[in-house]
């Protein structure tokens, strides 16, 4: 192949500065400025992305409305939760977005519980007779009639004599002492038990509190019916109620600007949000997914001597286009921004998509990507690095996409990589069209163009990062084959990852004291015996 012979480059080792001065021009020079404008959650006082925090403060604020009973329910829940974060070794403590939901939904309905308790009104029992009739059966007592018992600041009710009774224990219910002009003999010599408390249901019938569902379980979570009339008390809140995966939060958080009264959901905030933020965010939020291990392992393969592991290079290649995006649209007067970058895992999810005849669904990846944080039009160039797997070794290649002339470029350091049927993959056009249809695009692609670089010396280490500075020279406009320094790009990724480990265990630390504190209040009111 004299045209492949003609553009084969060295990566030479000597030539230190070249490709690190423009990685530094490109996102370091900048930094500073991106980090006031980027991170989104800089301007918070939590140390925590925003969906996270949202969330934490929604559980706090629905933990501090729960009665000291309800929180000795709560406490088995913080302690398993505490638990799988220590197996786990997750910067959560064990917890996803999903078990943040669910343990969410639980608060959610202890304080729905309490707050419809609250609304059956709290009654004392009054005998009916016939001189002096109620208002209605089971209505509210007459003038009269209520002088002739001690004071309460409860409402009295008369009651029927054959109604007078709880239709669940069927216990009769206690009338109040007499008024002290009304007693006979000395009357009550206060030995009296305290009435059991009553009810009214909006039915009108009165029932023990102690016998109604609602007060003897604080998960109540089905259909109340009164068991006099079947009247529905209330029906099971809606657990969507409840639900993180699109919360509120404050309309100006991102600025530190925030109304308390001013709330929207997390869509709308992230819509607000700039292409670069938006980055930002979704790095933040999928690194909550992540465990410590992993980060570690990541951090651990950027080392000298080790391949840089995928997920090393998805942080990589993440913060790059960051400050990619930030720099064109900041930097230019235009704000273009023409190139998209994909990572390897990315890369491989759609091929597999692709390989099935999903175009479809391919399209919606790749759309994801660009229109999900904001970014507009449609890209020139599609850059993606690629990792194709052999028995024994790992072959890593990039793929330089030219969407208006229809050209597929392929770099590999791999004589033989010919022989794979993958290495370049020319059915990904039918699905790029879907993703942009209305971009000019070429309609009949060219035949793909394989391109051999010269070997680094350290091939089975240094392959990846080698991969990843091809990329990276496609996204800044280099030509593709522009020298790399392996050791320099291997230490910039290893700074980054480091950087995201360290965030991610201040988020562990926030989250532990966090839940600490939930506990030792939950086991303070255990403590005190307060609750049942």
């Amino acid at each position: 192949m004299d045209q492949n012979a003609s553009t084969i480059a060295e990566l030479r080792a000597e030539q230190v500065d070249q490709i690190s001065d423009n990685l530094s021009r490109l996102s370091y020079r900048r930094l500073a400025s991106l980090d006031a404008s980027a991170d989104t959650d800089s301007s918070s006082s939590s140390p925590l992305p925003h969906q996270l925090q949202w969330v934490v403060e929604s559980v706090k604020e629905l933990f501090n409305k729960l009665e000291p009973e309800q929180l000795v329910v709560v406490l088995p829940r913080i302690r398993k939760l505490m638990d799988l974060g220590r197996v786990n070794q997750t910067n959560v403590l064990g917890l996803g977005l999903q078990e943040f939901d669910e343990f969410g939904q639980l608060l959610g309905r202890l304080v729905t519980a309490k707050e419809r308790r609250s609304k059956i009104p709290l009654v004392r029992y009054l005998p009916w007779i016939s001189d002096i009739a109620p208002s209605k059966v089971n209505g509210p007592a007459s003038p009269e009639w209520l002088e002739m018992f001690v004071h309460s600041d409860v409402p009295s009710v008369c009651i029927e004599d054959h109604n007078a009774c709880c239709n669940i224990c069927l216990e009769d219910f206690v009338e109040p002492a007499l008024a002290a002009e009304f007693q006979v003999d000395g009357g009550d010599d206060g030995t009296q038990a305290s009435p059991k408390p009553l009810r009214q249901l909006k039915c009108g019938h009165i029932l023990h509190e102690e016998c109604l569902p609602m007060f003897r379980s604080h998960d109540y979570n089905s259909t109340f019916e009164c068991p006099a009339c079947r009247t529905k008390v209330w029906t099971p809140a809606d657990p969507r109620q409840f639900s993180f995966r699109s919360p509120k939060i404050p309309r100006d958080a991102a600025r530190n600007n925030v109304c308390l009264d001013q709330l929207q959901t997390y869509t709308d905030y992230w819509k607000s949000l700039s292409p670069w933020q938006k980055m930002h965010e979704s790095l933040s939020t999928w690194a909550t997914k992540l465990s410590i291990s992993i980060l570690d392992e990541a951090l651990n393969s950027t080392t000298r001597g080790h391949p840089v592991n995928e997920y090393a290079l998805s942080i990589w290649i993440h913060q790059m286009y960051k400050r990619y995006v930030y720099s064109r649209m900041t930097g230019s007067p235009e704000g273009l921004v023409d190139c998209l970058t994909i990572g390897s895992m990315t890369a491989q999810y759609i091929s597999a998509l692709v390989s099935k005849g999903k175009h479809g669904d391919a399209s919606r990846e790749l759309r994801k990507f660009w229109y999900g944080w904001g970014l507009q039009g449609a890209p020139r160039l599609l850059a993606l690095s690629a990792k194709h797997g052999r028995p024994d070794e790992s072959h890593w290649v990039v793929h330089r996409f030219s969407l208006p002339d229809g050209t597929l470029t392929t770099y590999h350091f791999h004589s033989e990589l010919h022989a794979c049927p993958d290495c370049r993959p020319a059915s990904w056009w039918p699905a790029i069209r879907l993703a942009w249809p209305d971009a000019a695009i070429c309609a009949n692609p060219s035949m793909p163009t394989l391109i051999h670089l010269h070997q680094p010396m350290e091939l089975g280490v240094d392959d990846s990062v080698a991969a990843t500075g091809i990329r990276d020279n496609v996204l800044m406009g280099l030509p593709a084959e522009h020298s790399v320094d392996l050791e320099r790009l291997r230490d910039l990724i290893g700074t980054e990852v480091k950087s995201l480990r360290e965030r991610y265990i201040s988020w562990a630390s926030y989250l532990s004291t966090f839940f600490g504190d939930l506990h030792g209040r939950c086991e303070r009111v255990e403590g005190d015996g307060l609750g049942l």
